[in-house]
């Protein structure tokens, strides 16, 4: 049987890490990543990918021994690999990096095929904006301006959260007093002024990551438990079946905290009173497997390995190397994201990138981003927007 410590020797043989940026994603990421205990790039990208379909006794990864799934369950087409610009020309666009005022942008997901979310900030450690970008006239706009409040010592916002009418984020403030301060904030996608939701001291201070949800503002925290909050300000209130979970996406939860390396047990959907769960069905060798809704990704035999909740649509895609972040589910619980290639588990396509630029990422994101950017010169990044991506034929 692989262990941890099996999976540890991989990735330091199999890790060639990108160099870190300056400026806003130094001072944000280095937040994530010290939550990190590993962040690898891909190995050199074959030439195509070979499906290879799990059989034989697999294992709840609770323990549980279970039949194999049925080969058929997902057939994953074989595809040859393809430059990025020719698998997916519209998904692929360039977008400034300064601001006139100076601020420094950095893309954080996508909000749909044509407009990018990002936010600015004149140094480490600061978010001072959060804009759209329009890919189509190539004009942003400014939703809001996030401003220091009088009294803090430190202060460091924490990427967005967001649906399709409000963003949210959180605060991780210390006060001129020394009292330790999380705070959740709101702004209706549209623009206009931000709201603060709550000020918390002594046992919220270990928020993971925030959703929402309709009129309500969903976080999970590190020592385990979801929680909520009316998006109107009030008192936290735990989510039924919700305790020692880690959010996910909303409304799906993991009993593994992000960037834990043990492989995810449960998927746990929240959104009744009546929590539902799956549980992952995987070989005894999967390592650090993670999932989304339905799909998870980890590593096995050293290369990124795949498959269905379930254990079925089983793959490892040759030549793809290892993903990004342990921890991480498929974006769009579709993409599989390395440093050199993305594979696409709808069609099979694996589309090839150089990195030519500076420095490159992914991790502005309070959920898996569904953009990459790189730096090719100071003043301007080419970002590659997943929810561009045509669907599946």
């Amino acid at each position: 049987m692989r262990t941890e410590k099996d999976l540890t020797e991989t990735l330091r043989a199999a890790a060639d890490h990108a160099p870190d940026p300056g400026g806003l994603l130094a001072g944000v990421e280095g937040q994530r990543r010290r939550r990190r205990r590993r962040r690898t790039r891909g190995l050199a990208v074959a030439t195509a990918v070979t499906a290879v379909i799990a059989a034989g006794t697999v294992m709840a990864a609770n323990g549980r021994q279970a039949a194999a799934p049925p080969l058929a369950a997902r057939f994953f087409p074989q595809a040859t690999a393809v430059p990025l610009e020719r698998a997916w020309p519209q998904a692929v666009v360039t977008m400034p990096a300064v601001r006139a005022d100076g601020l420094r942008r950095v893309p954080v997901t996508a909000l749909d095929a044509a407009r990018i979310l990002a936010v600015a900030g004149p140094k480490a450690d600061t978010i001072r904006a959060i804009e759209v970008f329009d890919t189509t006239t190539r004009m942003f706009r400014e939703i809001t301006d996030i401003s220091v409040p009088p009294g803090m010592r430190t202060y460091r916002p924490q990427p967005p959260a967001l649906d399709g009418l409000n963003l949210a984020w959180h605060v991780n403030a210390v006060r001129k007093d020394g009292t330790e301060v999380r705070e959740i904030w709101t702004v209706p996608l549209a623009g206009g002024k931000p709201r603060q939701v709550a000020a918390m001291t002594g046992e919220h201070l270990r928020i993971e990551r925030i959703a929402l949800d309709g009129d309500r503002i969903i976080w999970s925290e590190r020592t385990g438990g979801v929680w909520w909050m009316p998006l109107a300000g009030g008192a936290p209130m735990r989510i039924p079946g919700g305790e020692g979970l880690h959010l996910v996406k909303w409304p799906w939860a993991s009993d593994v905290a992000d960037g834990e390396e043990r492989s995810q047990t449960r998927v746990v959907n929240l959104s009744t009173d009546y929590p539902s769960t799956k549980d992952v069905v995987a070989p005894l060798d999967a390592l650090s497997l993670h999932c989304g809704p339905s799909w998870c990704q980890g590593v096995r035999g050293g290369r990124t390995y795949l498959q269905n909740i379930d254990g079925s649509a089983a793959a490892e895609p040759q030549g793809l190397g290892l993903v990004l972040r342990l921890g991480d589910y498929p974006p769009l619980d579709r993409f599989v994201v390395t440093g050199r290639a993305v594979y696409d588990v709808a069609t099979g396509t694996l589309a090839t990138f150089d990195r030519p630029g500076i420095w490159w990422g992914n991790f502005m994101s309070a959920e898996p981003s569904t953009t990459m950017y790189w730096s090719e010169r100071g003043d301007e990044y080419r970002v590659l927007n997943l929810a561009a991506v045509p669907p599946a034929q």
